[in-house]
């Protein structure tokens, strides 16, 4: 995994954690027994890492797909650079 993936699983991490404490928090206010906090709990942290994980995947082939993008402008704009400095050389040879 790139810094950036490294950095998106990181906030994914922190968003779960977020999302858990206030799951338990919302259940507990509920007077859920807990042993079924504790089943729901592996249920819902089990769901959100899975929805995660999709996440980081579908935004790490998004990031790929603009460094593809990136990459074949920039051999675009090489190309349209070397026909401009070309056509410069015929026009300087004109004069």
């Amino acid at each position: 995994m790139n810094r950036e993936t490294d950095r998106l699983a990181d906030v994914l991490t922190e968003m779960s954690a977020k999302a858990l404490v206030t799951w338990i928090t919302h259940s507990a206010l509920q007077d859920i027994p807990r042993e079924a906090l504790v089943v729901r709990g592996h249920d819902f942290v089990y769901a959100l890492q899975a929805n995660f994980v999709l996440l980081r995947d579908v935004l790490s082939e998004t990031l790929e797909d603009i460094e593809q993008q990136s990459h074949d402008l920039e051999e675009k704009l090489d190309n349209l650079e070397r026909r401009l400095l070309a056509l410069q050389a015929v026009a300087g040879k004109r004069e």
